[in-house]
């Protein structure tokens, strides 16, 4: 399988219609949107979800004052790949709702991240992360009820994690969420690492450096500009932090991909 697109938090203001690509394609909606099928157009809340197949006409646009916005997963799959996906109870060319999109998100963002890295069992690791991504969907639409997770402020947490990764070039302070959530330092720190298993700054970092690697390989801006624009003071820090966790420094990264 093979991936020829991955956009995270994508803001559109304008209606994206109809094309005869033959690539599959995954959108996961952050806010409500219009979706026109066989000449009806209906309205869905935030968090709807649409495969569309290779070939499949595609007319949606934001349902409100607001731009659009979602995550895109686009994809070339084998012949084998289409056998599996249609072995899947998965709705095709039809959108339906997630009610706890934890799993789809984290792992589209972890394959955005290590989407461009050049490695020997690169392809396999795209392939597993497309695996959890279709096996969240068939579950999401199973009609089995989700299991709320027992960690204190899930549903709160999850939604600050959304905002990092959404605006990763602002600072969160930890003051003011601890005071939004009405807890400790020490009991804030807690819960974020209890239910994402990375504590919160580490969290950040990542969110950062996934806006800088997308920066990097879809815009042509300086390394100034880009750690400016991830929310860096200073470019040698932000090089110095890239290299840290990429294993290279961001002009590498940019030739990479």
């Amino acid at each position: 399988m093979k991936i020829t697109k991955i956009k995270t938090a994508e803001k559109n203001p304008v209606e994206i219609k109809g094309t005869d690509m033959q690539d599959y394609c995954l959108y996961i909606f952050r806010s409500p949107v219009s979706i026109t099928l066989s000449g009806i157009e209906r309205i869905f809340q935030k968090n709807t979800v649409i495969l569309y197949e290779g070939g499949a006409s595609r007319y949606f646009s934001s349902a409100g004052n607001s731009e659009l916005k979602y995550d895109l997963v686009q994809f070339s799959p084998s012949p084998a790949d289409m056998q599996h996906i249609g072995s899947l109870n998965i709705p095709i060319n039809k959108p339906f709702s997630v009610e706890d999109d934890y799993i789809l998100s984290s792992t589209i963002r972890n394959l955005d991240l290590h989407g461009c890295t050049a490695g020997r069992r690169s392809a396999e690791l795209i392939g597993l992360y497309m695996r959890i991504i279709l096996i969240a969907l068939e579950e999401a639409n199973s009609g089995e009820e989700n299991v709320i997770s027992d960690i204190p402020r899930f549903p709160q947490l999850k939604e600050i994690r959304r905002e990092m990764y959404d605006n990763p070039q602002q600072h969160m302070s930890i003051d003011k969420l601890c005071r939004r959530l009405a807890v400790s330092r020490t009991y804030f720190h807690r819960i974020y690492q209890a239910a994402f298993g990375i504590s919160f700054r580490q969290d950040e970092i990542k969110s950062r450096l996934m806006h800088a690697c997308r920066l990097l390989t879809d815009t042509k801006v300086s390394v100034s500009v880009i750690a400016e624009k991830c929310g860096y003071e200073s470019e040698t820090f932000f090089m110095r932090q890239f290299r840290q966790h990429m294993g290279c420094t961001p002009s590498e990264y940019r030739r990479k991909g």
